[in-house]
């Protein structure tokens, strides 16, 4: 066998270029060998979760499942519209109406004026009833108003024909009228009307000797006017409301001319009491060839409450 001596200098050289080289190789592969472990995939570590069987339950709303906030959702109101309303209403409306009576009235050709105003018409209402009844079915409308009244008055005459006059008047009206509500809204109505407008009227007048013969005389009439008109209520807000009527009639069928003006503001206390005040004004003119006349005009303040049902 060949052998080597380490000792020279040239050997040595290349045993140590020999070492160094063969180290260097090492540390290489170790750094290769990190970046593959580095760079390769790490196992699954992940927990399995499982998702719970309530979540799946096909009864179950979207909005009751675990983690999910419930709420509901809320459509809105829907309130009922007035014109849609097919049902029967009534309403019942007792009312005083403090009239004043002014004008000319004559009984078998014996006439005398009159002129009393509603401030002192207590003095002189001997008994009265008065009142109104509502109906409607949808858009059908029917208005009837009823008044019975006994007046009388007495005065002395001016000058010396006569002493005194006393005047008794029995008076009974009833106006029965059908309409068609033109407007039906939460604002108000509008309606339109005709009907018949019924006086009996019984005229009582006394007057005493003066310079002249006295007279007592009486008489009844009766009689039918058509009227046509229209009647409103506005609401202002859910409490307070304005209502008022126009109607007009006669033309010379029944009486001469006949009409009416009313007007008032209420007030609701529930859904169906209200109270209501008002101004109304009445006129009439008819006459015949037996020497009845009967041409006034009645107008004061009228007070009085609704019954809605």
């Amino acid at each position: 066998m060949a052998s080597f001596n380490i000792t020279s200098p040239g050997l040595r050289v290349v045993l140590a270029v020999l070492c160094f080289s063969m180290a260097s190789v090492a540390q290489i592969a170790r750094s290769v060998e990190k970046t593959v472990q580095l760079s390769s995939p790490e196992p699954n570590t992940a927990k399995e979760f499982t998702l719970p069987d309530k979540f799946f339950d096909r009864d179950a709303t979207p909005f009751s499942r675990p983690g999910v906030s419930e709420f509901k959702i809320q459509k809105p109101k829907q309130t009922a519209d007035p014109s849609d309303d097919s049902g029967w209403h009534f309403a019942v409306a007792p009312y005083l109406f403090a009239t004043g009576i002014s004008g000319t009235v004559a009984a078998r050709g014996r006439s005398i004026e009159v002129d009393s105003s509603f401030g002192n018409i207590f003095d002189r209402l001997d008994v009265g009833f008065m009142g109104a009844f509502e109906a409607r079915k949808g858009r059908l409308v029917s208005f009837n108003d009823l008044i019975w009244t006994k007046l009388s008055a007495e005065r002395d005459t001016p000058g010396q024909l006569f002493s005194n006059a006393k005047v008794g008047i029995n008076l009974f009206i009833f106006d029965p009228e059908v309409g068609y509500r033109l407007v039906n809204s939460e604002k108000g109505s509008i309606d339109v009307l005709g009907g018949v407008r019924i006086w009996s009227v019984e005229t009582n007048l006394n007057v005493t000797s003066g310079v002249l013969p006295g007279f007592d005389v009486s008489q009844r009439k009766t009689w039918a006017a058509p009227v046509v008109g229209v009647h409103g209520v506005g609401n202002i807000t859910r409490k307070f409301f304005v209502a008022g009527k126009f109607d007009i009639g006669g033309a010379g069928i029944g009486a001469d001319l006949t009409t009416q003006l009313y007007g008032a503001a209420g007030y609701r206390l529930t859904k169906h009491v209200a109270l209501l005040g008002g101004y109304r004004w009445l006129q009439v003119d008819y006459d015949d060839e037996q020497g009845f006349l009967f041409d006034t005009q009645m107008s004061g303040l009228m007070f009085g409450a609704k019954f809605s049902f």
